[in-house]
C-alpha cells in the first residue's frame, strides 16, 4: 500500500507516450522556474524605482556570488534527485527513504559550512575583482541576510528536488506561486513603503524561501510516505552518504561552475564602468528568464529517464531524450524573435539609465538565436543526468565555462559587450560538439 501512495499522480511518466507526459510534466516546473527568476527580478525592479541606481548596482554585484552559493544547493539538490527518481522507477521505498534522510542531513550541514564561508570571505572576494568600495558595502548590506537565510534555500530546493523526482512537479509549483506572489507584495512594503532599503528586499526573500520550505516539508511529511521522517529516521548512514556524494558533488560542481564563469566575465567588465556591468547583470536575469523553459524541459526529462532507467525500460528512456530534443528546438524557434525585436523595451523594464539599457540590449539581442545552442545544450545534459552520468556533465560545463572565460580576457577589452557574447556562445557550442554525438550514440544504445 505505501508504494501507491508513494507513486503519487505521475505514472504516466512510466508508461504514457513521452510527448504529452514530458510536457504535463514539464509545465508545473517551468511555470516554477518562472515564478523562482521572480525573486531576483522583482529584487532587482524594486531596488532600481525605490532606491536608485547604487543599491541596484549593489544587488547586480551581489547576485554573482549568491548564485554561485545557490547553484552548489541546486545543483547538489538535482544529483540526489537523480538517485531518487531511480530509486523510484525501482519501487525500492525502504532505501529510498534512508537516502532522503542521509542526503537531508548532509545537505544541511554543507549549507551552514558556505554559509559561514560566504560570510567570511564575500567581502574580500568583491574588493578584489576592483569593485568600488561604496558599492561592495552595499552588496554586503544584501549578502548578510541572504548567507544568513541559506540553509532555507537550500532546503526549499531539496524538497522541490525529491518531490518532483518522486513524480510530484505540480505542489512545487503552487508553493513557488504563491512564495513568489508575497516576495512581491513584501518587497514593495518593505522598501517601498517602510523604507527598509536593501535589507527590506534581503528579509523578503528569506522569508518567502522559509515559508516555501515548512510547506514543502508538511506535504512531504503528510502525503509522501517515502519520503515521512521521524526522529528516529535521522540518522546519517556513511556508506549511503558516499553513494549520494557520488551524484550530488558533480551536479553541484557544475551548476556552480557555470555561476562562476559568470562572475569572472563580470569582473573583466569591471573596466567598461558601472553602466556595462549593471547592463550585464540585467541582460542576465533576461537569460535566466528564457533559461527556464530550457531548464523545465531538461528537469523533466532527467525524472523521465531516471525512472525509466530504474524501471528497466531502455526504450522509452531513447525515446524521452528525442522528444527532449524536438521541443527545446520549438522552444526556442518561439521565444528567439520577440527577444531579438524587443532586446531594449526587455531591459528597461529593470532600470531607465540609458547607459544599463544600451549594454544590457547589446547582450540579449546579439544572443537572441544564439540561445539554441545553449538548449540543445540542456536537453543534452539532462539525459546524461537522467542516466547518471553526471561527471560528464560536470566535465563538459567546466571546459565550456574555461573557453569562455579565456575567450572573454581576449575580446573583451576589444570588442565590450560584443566580447562576451563571442566568448559564451563559443562555449556553448564546444559543449553541444563534445556531448552531442556521444549523446546520439548513447540514446541509439538505448532498447
Amino acid at each position: 500500500m505505501q508504494q501507491n501512495n508513494t507513486a503519487g499522480r505521475n505514472e504516466t511518466l512510466l508508461n504514457a507516450a513521452p510527448l504529452p507526459s514530458l510536457l504535463r510534466f514539464a509545465a508545473p516546473i517551468i511555470l516554477g522556474n518562472v515564478f523562482q527568476q521572480l525573486y531576483n527580478v522583482v529584487d532587482a525592479m524594486v531596488v532600481g524605482r525605490f532606491l536608485g541606481d547604487l543599491p541596484l548596482t549593489g544587488i547586480s554585484v551581489a547576485s554573482p556570488v549568491m548564485d554561485i552559493l545557490y547553484a552548489l544547493l541546486l545543483g547538489g539538490s538535482i544529483g540526489v534527485g537523480v538517485l531518487v527518481g531511480q530509486l523510484r522507477g525501482a519501487e525500492d521505498w525502504a532505501r529510498l527513504r534512508r537516502v532522503h534522510a542521509t542526503a537531508l542531513l548532509g545537505g544541511v550541514g554543507m549549507t551552514l559550512a558556505l554559509s559561514l564561508l560566504g560570510l567570511l570571505g564575500a567581502r574580500r572576494v568583491l574588493l578584489a575583482q576592483g569593485t568600488d568600495a561604496v558599492v561592495v558595502a552595499q552588496a554586503m548590506r544584501y549578502l548578510r541576510v541572504i548567507l544568513g537565510g541559506l540553509a532555507a534555500c537550500f532546503l526549499c530546493n531539496y524538497y522541490a528536488a525529491v518531490l518532483r523526482a518522486c513524480g510530484n512537479s505540480a505542489t512545487p509549483f503552487v508553493v513557488l506561486l504563491t512564495a513568489s506572489t508575497l516576495h512581491a507584495l513584501l518587497d514593495v512594503l518593505l522598501c517601498g513603503v517602510l523604507h527598509l532599503g536593501i535589507y527590506g528586499v534581503a528579509c523578503s526573500t528569506v522569508f518567502c524561501q522559509i515559508v516555501s520550505t515548512l510547506w514543502l516539508f508538511l506535504y512531504a511529511q503528510r502525503h509522501m510516505p517515502a519520503l515521512r521522517l521521524t526522529l528516529a529516521d535521522l540518522r546519517f548512514d556513511p556508506g549511503l552518504g558516499g553513494v549520494i556524494l557520488g551524484f550530488a558533488w558533480a551536479a553541484a560542481l557544475q551548476q556552480a561552475v557555470v555561476m562562476l564563469g559568470r562572475f569572472l566575465v563580470q569582473g573583466m567588465l569591471t573596466p567598461l564602468g558601472d553602466d556595462a556591468v549593471t547592463g550585464y547583470n540585467m541582460s542576465m536575469r533576461v537569460e535566466q528568464f528564457l533559461f527556464c523553459f530550457s531548464q523545465g524541459i531538461s528537469a523533466s526529462m532527467v525524472v523521465g529517464v531516471s525512472q525509466n532507467l530504474g524501471h528497466g525500460n531502455h526504450a522509452r528512456v531513447r525515446r524521452f531524450y528525442y522528444t527532449g530534443v524536438a521541443v527545446e528546438l520549438a522552444l526556442i524557434a518561439v521565444l528567439s524573435v520577440p527577444l531579438r525585436l524587443f532586446a531594449p523595451q526587455i531591459i528597461s523594464l529593470f532600470s531607465t539609465n540609458a547607459g544599463v539599457v544600451a549594454a544590457g540590449a547589446r547582450y540579449t539581442g546579439t544572443m537572441s538565436f544564439i540561445y539554441v545552442f545553449a538548449f540543445l545544450g540542456e536537453v543534452i545534459q539532462g539525459f546524461f543526468r537522467g542516466i547518471g552520468r553526471l561527471r560528464l556533465t560536470m566535465l563538459a560545463s567546466l571546459l565550456q565555462v574555461l573557453l569562455r572565460v579565456v575567450l572573454s580576457y581576449f575580446f573583451i577589452p576589444r570588442l565590450g559587450i560584443y566580447g562576451i557574447c563571442l566568448a559564451v556562445s563559443s562555449g556553448w557550442v564546444l559543449l553541444v560538439a563534445i556531448e552531442g554525438s556521444y549523446s546520439l550514440r548513447r540514446a541509439r544504445q538505448m532498447g
